[in-house]
């Protein structure tokens, strides 16, 4: 007479397995969660240092102001530059008819008839966008306008892009991101602590 027994785990070794897998679990899950929080913080100033470059390379291309400023509604379909509780980006050409001449080329105002190039939402999860101005304006030159008419303040020079972990160290640099933007309308991304301080004192932004 043959016995078969059926093969399986006793209680011991299900309970070393479980542990086990709880312990990889307990490193792992953690370490993802930090790469996509990084990967999302690198996507957001990549986009940001795109919308830059777009501006400044239009404005060439265009021989017309163009102005990326924040916006308060970027997605919708007539956006219109300012700040607000959740608040995006636009990029558009600053001019509506460049064969005329007009008091509000280049004003980094939304007018009638200007062309929006680019809309982008606000960030998502935790990340929030400070800048030392709304707005950043470039001329036929690619260079920044100082200062576009009728506007108090100047063309940005610095962003932050923060979410909740702050300016900490990870992997040996900040989990924040520093963008400058310089006179000549090129722009970079800092990643080093001392950076991004220096882009929150610049910006007043919140970096926890």
């Amino acid at each position: 007479m043959n016995i078969h027994r059926q093969a399986g785990f006793n209680l011991l070794e299900l309970l070393v397995t479980l542990l086990v897998v709880g312990i990889v679990l307990g490193f792992g899950v953690p370490n993802f969660m930090q790469f996509q929080r990084n990967n999302a913080m690198t996507s957001m100033a990549n986009d940001l240092v795109s919308s830059v470059y777009l501006a400044r390379t239009e404005s060439v291309k265009r021989q017309v102001p163009v102005t990326l400023c924040a916006s308060a509604n970027a997605t919708d379909p007539a956006p219109t530059c300012g700040v607000g509780p959740n608040t995006g980006f636009i990029v558009f050409v600053d001019d509506a008819n460049p064969a005329v001449i007009a008091a509000t080329d280049g004003n980094a105002i939304v007018d009638a008839g200007e062309l929006v190039l680019l809309q982008h939402a606000p960030p998502t999860g935790t990340i929030t966008i400070a800048s030392d101005s709304p707005y950043l304006a470039y001329g036929p030159n690619g260079f920044v306008v100082p200062t576009a008419p009728g506007q108090a303040q100047r063309s940005l020079t610095s962003l932050l892009v923060c979410d909740d972990r702050g300016n900490v160290d990870v992997g040996g640099t900040s989990a924040a991101r520093a963008i400058n933007v310089a006179p000549t309308g090129r722009a970079q991304i800092m990643r080093s602590i001392a950076d991004v301080a220096v882009a929150v004192a610049v910006t007043g932004g919140v970096c926890p």
